[in-house]
């Protein structure tokens, strides 16, 4: 995972740990149990305790409108997986859920190290979310539904560690692309031309890596997979930069994209 971890570097500020829009606070956090007061799995309402006994990761948005807590136990688990539990994940954010769970997972493999045999593992229960297709998110975000369900009903979702290093990767090239895209306009915005071209032929070989690995994807059966919007192409560079061809362009597709044209 050493290629996606370059790509998504975490930060400590003040001594606070963070992945992405993720903060990794403690079991303690009383914001946290709020939250978690409003999750389908809570036993206790208002109890200040909301992680279970044993070793837990605990992480949260800045304003603590998401949650997502992981488990790990040195006992034998009855279900005879060999795994960390993804306990409980609450998203009321405006963040995508599947982006919440891949950063997660990200989090929880660079704080614990090697995932189990069983990779990561998380139980939803069909009859307490709102989804038509209960678990999406997670197979957005590189879970595989299984088959068997539990004895009370919940469908298990699992990951494994060769799954989430190229859903990373993919989370990484897209980050790359629409870095490409903005540096694109803003290049051409100043009349840095060539600067244009350049970041350009960056994207071009960002999509020619997305589409390598959605071929992987597509072969591990994974579902995972970030929306994007394709950025300029050569042509459209050709147009915008040539006075002679401006009668040509389309100023509302420019628009939709970023750069605003003169008239």
């Amino acid at each position: 995972m050493a290629e996606a971890q370059m790509m998504l570097n975490w930060s400590e500020v003040d001594e606070v740990r963070t992945y992405g829009d993720w903060i990794v606070t403690t079991r303690s956090d009383q914001a946290v149990r709020h939250l978690m007061d409003r999750h389908y799995s809570r036993v206790t309402i208002g109890a200040t305790q909301f992680t279970r006994p044993g070793e837990n990761i605990v992480l949260r948005t800045a304003d603590c409108s998401a949650v997502f807590i992981a488990w790990r136990t040195k006992y034998k688990r009855k279900d005879g997986y060999d795994c960390i539990e993804n306990t409980a994940f609450r998203n009321e954010s405006t963040y995508q859920s599947s982006d919440l769970i891949k950063m997660a997972v990200y989090a929880i493999v660079d704080i614990w190290g090697k995932l189990p045999t069983d990779g990561l593992l998380t139980y939803v229960s069909p009859n307490a979310v709102k989804s038509e297709n209960p678990g999406y998110c997670y197979e957005k975000a590189g879970f595989i539904r299984q088959k068997k369900r539990s004895t009370r009903g919940l469908i298990p979702f699992l990951t494994s560690e060769k799954a989430m290093d190229l859903v990373l990767e993919e989370m990484g090239a897209v980050h790359i692309l629409n870095a490409c895209q903005r540096n694109i306009v803003a290049a051409l915005e100043s009349g840095e031309y060539m600067e244009a071209y350049e970041f350009q032929s960056l994207a071009e070989q960002q999509m020619f890596k997305l589409n390598g690995l959605k071929q992987s994807m597509k072969e591990m059966k994974l579902k995972a997979w970030s929306s994007y919007e394709k950025p300029f192409t050569k042509l459209d560079l050709d147009l915008v930069t040539d006075p002679y061809n401006h009668w040509m362009l389309d100023t509302k597709y420019f628009e939709r994209k970023g750069l605003v044209l003169n008239a």
